[in-house]
């Protein structure tokens, strides 16, 4: 490993970051927790998705800086990024560890069993720990998809109903309940409660 230099590294590390912002942290969770919002909203046309993803993203800084920071520290323990190509095998979980514990921490029991005994390898093994944090997050994510959109389909169903009732029912749905929600959303302070509420789900 000593002989491959720092750029390729580098590189190698900047393909891979998708993935291990998918796989390892909690971006994919966020991500699905506020899309869940965006189509409860109805307001596809005032957040686009590169606005889902910039709050994802914030989400996921928030969440993820303590393994960051442990992260560098770890790093700066073994002579700095210069150092990393020719760290031995022995070395590399030191660096590794505090994702892997941060991974280990939020991966539901269940999940880190079911994946242990998928592939018969022990529950602190990368394999079982990486898909068993996934699919926890992606359990809770749904769970707390469908708690923001219920009452959102509540003043959907109570709009219609209401138009229904006016004569209108020939009148387009989104014209009523979008306002509606958006300001109901803003008078409880639905961001703060949203991205309070996943930052606060990995204290």
């Amino acid at each position: 490993m000593a002989d491959v230099s720092p750029t390729v590294w580098l590189w190698v590390g900047l393909a891979a970051l998708p993935l291990l912002l998918s796989l390892a942290t909690a971006f994919t969770k966020a991500l699905v927790v506020v899309g869940a919002l965006r189509t409860g909203l109805g307001a596809e046309a005032f957040l686009p998705w590169p606005a889902v993803l910039a709050v994802a993203t914030v989400v996921t800084g928030i969440v993820m800086a303590p393994v960051g920071v442990a992260t560098a520290d770890a790093v700066q323990a073994v002579g700095g990024l210069e150092a990393v190509p020719s760290l031995s095998m022995q070395q590399w979980p030191g660096l590794t560890e505090p994702l892997f514990e941060f991974l280990g921490r939020h991966a539901s029991a269940d999940e880190l069993s079911f994946y242990a005994e998928l592939q018969s390898r022990p529950e602190a093994d990368p394999l079982v720990v990486v898909p068993a944090f996934l699919t926890t997050e992606l359990a809770e994510a749904l769970a707390i998809a469908v708690v923001i959109l219920v009452p959102f389909v509540l003043v959907d169903l109570v709009a219609a109903q209401a138009l229904v009732l006016m004569g209108m029912g020939q009148a387009p749905n989104a014209v009523a309940t979008v306002p509606i929600k958006l300001l109901l959303f803003l008078a409880v302070g639905g961001w703060d409660v949203v991205i309070g509420g996943l930052v606060r789900g990995y204290a």
